[in-house]
């Protein structure tokens, strides 16, 4: 009998360490308390900073006022630095196109179209589509990054308590960061980071191989929910770099994500900790189609930054990631630094190939389901390759074989060595990388071999 009981202790144990996952019930993270009262905001469609003025003001007067919801109807509208305050619902028009907005004399390293919660709290808040909840994408609004020299995002929140975020459509042009950031506000206090809100009905093409729909540096309590890329890293929670690296202070927990999807990309869901010790991620129906890898789960270390802390960060070993279902093929954007894993005639193939417009990737073939260094099993040594830890890896399907390595888990040890080193040579009908010439000029796709396009201005 004292046998028996122990085992049903053990099994009851076991049931509820298994069961022990993070809901993603969105009134957990999200509930409207804006008032219900709808003012029409008549954009002129001008490109001459008029209108992030006029919604800027319009913000400004009805946050005061008690807060309520502004309706922007059908056009083409050019913003920039739109501050939101508290319990304000901006709805967008499915027909409503939104294009960043440049002064001439403007700063174009780092940008935002909205900016929540940096410089101030602000509260019970949303960037909505007018159908706010339809998962249909011809109900969505627009946004357009037009081919230039700039670094922009959508929406950088921060100190912002009760958000959502949803609805919209995103044609980028390889321009580096992720559409949302959440990150530290202006005050660097770790207590005053996003809490409480969901990201969902995301749609992201023309991406940058490193960046994506969204990046949490900074978030506790963020359901992310229907989000899509065509390239890149659909949802990165990366933490530590920067600010948050500068602090072994937990800045990431309870962050959920529902229904990620990638296509020619690198991956759906990416984890790194950098230097800090961070919370929980429950991460489930992930889908990867002819991209590099489906999961990146990426060992704690310490950057190259000196001012940052002297740890090499963790994730929460309860969390999950799962419901993975992998799709291999040809036009994934692959990073050089996983060429390792070709063998050398396809890597010489791959160093000697056009590389993508982010000119960060090359086009190729997918290589596996997950990527891992944090795991005992793929070699992580405390202290030596950095941060290690454990997540629970749910269930995996393959639709095909059409992935470079067999195995589901792909580590650094499965390398293909004894490779000739030899320096990459591109062809000369190759885009050339406008980061080598002037940062006010564009260079178009090369006409022939050893003739050079025609340098055309910034779009």
């Amino acid at each position: 009998m004292k046998n028996l009981t122990l085992i049903l202790l053990f099994l009851t144990t076991f049931v509820g360490m298994a069961q022990d996952r993070l809901t993603d019930n969105e009134n957990r993270f999200y509930t409207n308390k804006i008032p219900n009262k709808t003012t029409e905001l008549k954009l002129t469609g001008r490109k001459d900073g008029t209108d992030s003025e006029l919604l800027n003001s319009k913000i400004a007067a009805l946050s005061k006022a008690g807060g309520g919801i502004i309706q922007i109807k059908k056009g083409t509208y050019y913003l920039i630095d739109i501050i939101l305050q508290s319990n304000i619902h901006i709805k967008i028009d499915k027909d409503v196109m939104i294009e960043p907005y440049f002064d001439k004399n403007a700063k174009k390293a780092a940008s935002n179209i909205f900016e929540v919660g940096k410089e101030f709290l602000v509260e019970n808040v949303a960037i909505t589509n007018t159908d706010e909840d339809n998962e249909n994408q011809s109900t969505w609004f627009s946004v357009n990054f037009p081919k230039g020299d700039y670094r922009m995002k959508i929406i950088t929140g921060c100190n912002v308590r009760n958000f959502k975020f949803s609805g919209f459509k995103i044609t980028d042009s390889y321009t580096p960061f992720s559409c949302i950031a959440l990150n530290l506000p202006d005050s660097k206090d770790r207590n005053e980071v996003a809490f409480g809100g969901i990201v969902k009905n995301i749609l992201l093409t023309n991406s940058h191989v490193g960046y994506g729909v969204i990046q949490i540096q900074a978030g506790k309590s963020i359901l992310c929910k229907n989000l899509e890329g065509i390239g890149g890293v659909t949802m990165r929670v990366e933490t530590g770099s920067g600010e948050t690296g500068k602090e072994n202070v937990l800045t990431v927990d309870d962050i959920v994500g529902r229904n990620i999807k990638v296509k020619n990309g690198d991956a759906a869901f990416n984890v790194s900790p950098h230097r800090v010790d961070q919370g929980r991620v429950d991460v489930e129906g992930i889908t990867a189609i002819n991209s590099s890898f489906a999961v990146q789960i990426a060992a704690g270390f310490k950057d190259r930054k000196e001012t940052g802390v002297d740890n090499i960060g963790t994730f929460d070993s309860r969390s999950y990631i799962g419901d993975i279902t992998v799709t291999g093929g040809k036009g994934a954007q692959v990073k050089s630094k996983d060429f390792i894993y070709f063998d050398c005639k396809e890597r010489t193939e791959m160093e000697t190939k056009c590389q993508n417009p982010d000119f960060e990737s090359t086009p190729g073939r997918s290589i596996g389901v997950v990527r891992t260094n944090a795991t005992l099993a793929s070699g992580c040594k405390e202290g030596s390759d950095g941060g290690c830890y454990e997540v629970v890896i749910g269930k995996i399907t393959k639709t095909n074989p059409d992935f470079l390595m067999p195995e589901n888990f792909t580590y650094k040890n499965m390398a293909v060595n004894g490779c000739d080193k030899t320096p990459a040579k591109r062809s000369d009908d190759c885009l050339e990388n406008p980061k080598k010439e002037s940062s006010k000029k564009q260079w178009e796709p090369k006409e022939g071999k050893g003739k050079k396009g025609k340098k055309k201005g910034n779009n």
